[in-house]
């Protein structure tokens, strides 16, 4: 699968991609500073691998790569009514066997 391989200055690079969406934004010059911004959407999940605060001289290098394997996620949020139908499900699951 296609994906990226981000470096910044002499940091250890990241490798992303996912089967749905990965964003990868630099902001500069916004009213919350210069930044760098890789994350992405899998299912109804938002998956971030990096969200960092830029400085004048850093170094951000992008590289497209072929991806066998992704780099950890630092911070992933759920789609709280997924979340809410899965705790549902399982209060009925667990009800119904006499556990709760």
């Amino acid at each position: 699968m296609i994906g990226y391989e981000i470096a910044i200055n002499d940091q250890s690079p990241v490798v992303v991609t996912s089967p749905d969406v990965v964003s990868v934004m630099v902001h500069s010059n916004c009213s919350f500073g210069d930044s760098i911004y890789v994350g992405g959407l899998y299912t109804s999940r938002r998956i971030v691998w990096v969200d960092e605060k830029l400085k004048v001289g850093d170094r951000v290098r992008i590289k497209v790569v072929e991806v066998s394997a992704v780099s950890p996620v630092v911070k992933m949020t759920y789609d709280r009514e997924e979340l809410k139908a899965k705790y549902e499900r399982l209060k009925a699951e667990l009800g119904a066997k006499g556990l709760i």
